[in-house]
């Protein structure tokens, strides 16, 4: 009886971890500059050591890409690129991350977006891929982290979520979707 109330125990802890894993976003970063193994290697190490972050797996194929599993009350999406860019550059260029979106109007509302981003100027760049099918890439500049400053840093998807989905007039009032890789 002893031992059975044991392994309840254990198995509701690791019960319990699943679904706080679940609840941490997975987000798919692309990654340039990755030419070998090693640079795969040397990017998912690290992210990895990055806080915050509980899982990366990077993967080379025609576009290199890292899933990465990270808690936002603790990291931001700007600190895992800064990770991607403190990477040992195995051949001499620094690895970049990307982020890949998706908003469907906005061709009828770029101006509002790309207003949006020029907040953010100091931070990331907005890159327009395809205006009428509303295919964007945001480029992170490097961020100077403050060791004195607890939690996330630079700038975050959840501010832009925040700014795209909530209601006008103070915000846009658009849907918007980050593109995955991977199971």
């Amino acid at each position: 009886m002893k031992y059975t109330l044991r392994l309840l125990f254990f198995l509701g802890s690791i019960t319990s971890g699943l679904h706080a894993a679940e609840k941490q976003p997975t987000v798919t970063f692309y990654v340039s500059g990755v030419e070998c193994g090693s640079c795969v290697y040397v990017v998912q190490q690290s992210i990895s050591e990055t806080k915050g972050v509980a899982d990366a797996t990077v993967v080379q194929v025609i576009d290199t890409y890292a899933n990465v599993v990270f808690d936002p009350k603790r990291v931001s999406e700007h600190q895992v690129a800064q990770a991607v860019r403190e990477a040992l550059p195995i051949h001499g260029k620094p690895y970049l991350a990307t982020l890949k979106l998706h908003v469907p109007d906005y061709a009828k509302h770029a101006a509002k977006v790309d207003s949006l981003f020029a907040r953010w100027k100091g931070w990331v760049e907005l890159e327009t891929v395809d205006k009428a099918k509303g295919e964007l890439l945001i480029h992170f500049h490097e961020l100077k982290i403050d060791p004195k400053k607890t939690g996330p840093q630079g700038w975050s998807l959840a501010q832009f979520a925040t700014a795209m989905k909530s209601p006008e007039p103070n915000c846009l009032g658009l849907d918007f979707t980050v593109e995955a890789e991977g199971p």
